[in-house]
């Protein structure tokens, strides 16, 4: 279950007093979740049909419910949304605001339409070539996107759990929409659960295995923590040589969110980086 504004906005603060190397971006952060945990409530989708026997077949072979750009998104509620995070956005350092001061112009004068950019959030050529054409720093333009249709994509996902048997699942890409996982968490007696990096779906996992090559090989499996935080990890594999952050949360005093654990965990994917392993699913707060 996602977690309240409310509840989270205290945990921000408590991060914030435990790490205040993070606190800038923890405040960017709060602006950011607050705008979105306000747009959810209006969101409204229509479920496609699916046979029973499609989903069986679906789940038996690893194939996930939908495509990324099958999400149905609520247009006006991600531009409007988009609006807003682009005026808080613009204040909190100067590459965004170069961005979002270019993308202004080209909205200004039509050549570009919000409307557009929500519709077609999954096209990457797409972004490819506005982020070309207005020479917009194209992280941050798919970042602002992302971040918009987010709340959309999170409905989405919450309407479709029900449709697959999670517990039979067990890969290690997001059973929505076939994302990659951002982060991952330990649970109770060690359970592992994913977190997907595109639609906020949350799932099980095998513990003892590569998400991202299914390398199964415990001398190729290993992990490493710093500054003797033993709750937070990078998982490497040396097998494909990527990782994943993990979050023990049976070694926190609190209940995690695992947005909110990517971004205070961001060194790790410094100290990861320089051990040469890759992440799959780039942190979008790296920014």
């Amino acid at each position: 279950m996602e977690m309240s504004f409310d509840k989270k906005r205290a945990l921000i603060q408590s991060l914030r007093e435990k790490k205040p190397e993070y606190a800038d971006i923890l405040g960017f952060y709060e602006r950011i979740s607050e705008l979105q945990s306000a747009t959810s409530p209006r969101l409204y989708m229509k479920l496609p049909s699916a046979e029973k026997r499609v989903i069986e077949i679906q789940e038996r072979e690893g194939f996930p419910l939908i495509s990324r750009d099958q999400f149905t998104i609520d247009i006006p509620a991600a531009t409007t949304l988009f609006e807003s995070l682009c005026h808080v956005a613009k204040h909190s350092n100067e590459k965004m605001r170069e961005t979002i001061e270019s993308l202004e112009e080209a909205l200004s004068i039509n050549a570009l339409r919000k409307e557009d950019l929500m519709k077609r959030f999954a096209d990457e050529e797409y972004l490819d070539s506005v982020s070309r054409t207005f020479e917009l720093d194209r992280t941050i333009t798919r970042f602002l996107i992302h971040m918009s249709v987010y709340p959309s994509l999170r409905a989405h996902a919450e309407m479709l759990k029900d449709r697959m048997d999670m517990k039979k699942w067990l890969r290690g890409y997001c059973p929505i929409c076939g994302s990659p996982p951002a982060i991952s968490q330990l649970r109770d007696e060690g359970h592992r659960f994913y977190l997907c990096s595109f639609c906020g779906f949350a799932w099980p996992g095998e513990r003892l295995k590569c998400p991202f090559c299914e390398n199964t090989d415990h001398a190729k499996l290993h992990y490493f923590y710093a500054e003797d935080d033993e709750a937070h990890r990078a998982d490497l594999c040396d097998n494909c040589n990527q990782y994943i952050k993990t979050v023990d949360t049976r070694k926190l005093d609190y209940e995690p969110d695992l947005e909110l654990e990517d971004i205070v965990t961001i060194h790790l994917d410094i100290l990861a980086s320089e051990k040469g392993y890759k992440r799959p699913a780039p942190s979008p707060w790296g920014l």
